[in-house]
């Protein structure tokens, strides 16, 4: 079970930029890269959304900037964390707002590079607008993961959640 813990030293993290630099070298080393192994990638971060002590800004954050999406379906985090991210009721930058409002709030995450946040927010928006189009939001993708976590910890031996609620998705203070 080692390998679904791999992201314990990410739990140190304070900003993106940290824990960008760690997050391949991390699941390389638990051989939970997509082309090391694609169901071992989506157990690790099925894992992370669901394990991890980082605040869901940060969570989410994370997985949009690392994550391809061809190998990791995002909607599942979003729906995942998007509760307790929308909960902060964040405003969209000013240059952003406009094009953005109706998607839901923007993350609090630090990063000393402007274009990562700015790759993040519009991987986000774009994550939601793109769920609104599709006419059924990110309720589905709640249940979706529960559903996915569920069959992952049955399969890794880990205690899964009562059915229909979410695993310990926990918050840093």
């Amino acid at each position: 079970m080692t390998d679904l813990r791999w992201y314990l030293p990410l739990e140190q993290c304070r900003s993106l930029d940290a824990i960008r630099r760690q997050w391949q070298p991390l699941l390389e080393r638990a051989a939970s890269l997509p082309g090391q192994d694609p169901v071992r990638h989506h157990d690790a971060l099925l894992a992370f959304i669901g394990m991890s002590a980082l605040s869901p800004h940060l969570k989410l954050a994370a997985l949009l900037a690392c994550v391809d999406s061809r190998d990791f379906d995002l909607r599942l985090a979003l729906g995942a964390l998007d509760d307790q991210v929308s909960a902060s009721r964040a405003p969209w930058p000013g240059s952003v707002q406009d094009a953005v409002a109706g998607n839901g709030p923007a993350m609090q995450v630090a990063s000393r590079r402007d274009w990562l946040g700015a790759f993040v927010v519009g991987r986000l928006a774009g994550l939601r607008d793109a769920m609104a189009q599709d006419g059924a939001g990110v309720a589905p993708w709640k249940d979706a993961f529960r559903k996915r976590y569920a069959e992952m910890a049955q399969r890794r031996g880990l205690p899964a959640p009562p059915l229909g609620a979410a695993p310990r998705l926990t918050r840093v203070k």
